[in-house]
C-alpha cells in the first residue's frame, strides 16, 4: 500500500464584490505597504501550508491565485499562523512524555486592482 501525503500550499479567497470579474493577470506586485496610487480592494487571500512551510511559499501560493482573480497586486495584511500539537510520545532518556509540536503557517492578504 502506498500513501502519498501532499504537502501543497493553498490559498483561499473571497471575492468582495462578487459580481466584479477582472481579466486573469500575468504579473502580481508583493506590496510591504499600501500603493500610493488609487486602487481597489477585490477580495481577501489566505494561504495555509503544511508545518513549517516558509513565507516565500506561502506568498506565491497567494500571488498565483491573485492572478487567476485578476489583481495587480496583493498586500499581505496578518499572520495567522497556530501551533499545532503533534502529540506527547514518551522519552525513555528524560523518563517522561514530551509535547511535538510545529507551526501550521497562515497568512491573510488582500488582493488590489489598481484604478
Amino acid at each position: 500500500m502506498l500513501l502519498v501525503i501532499c504537502g501543497c500550499t493553498t490559498t483561499s479567497v473571497v471575492m468582495l464584490y462578487e459580481a466584479d470579474k477582472y481579466p486573469r493577470t500575468t504579473n502580481v506586485a508583493i506590496l510591504s505597504a499600501a500603493p500610493d496610487r488609487p486602487c481597489k480592494a477585490i477580495a481577501i487571500l489566505e494561504a495555509t501550508g503544511p508545518a513549517n512551510t516558509s513565507l516565500p511559499d506561502l506568498l506565491e501560493s497567494m500571488r498565483k491565485k491573485a492572478k487567476d482573480i485578476g489583481a495587480d497586486a496583493i498586500m499581505p495584511t496578518q499572520d495567522v499562523s497556530q501551533r499545532q500539537a503533534q502529540g506527547h510520545p514518551y522519552d525513555p532518556w528524560l523518563g517522561e512524555y514530551q509535547a511535538i509540536s510545529d507551526v501550521v503557517p497562515k497568512i491573510r492578504g488582500v488582493a488590489i486592482k489598481y484604478q
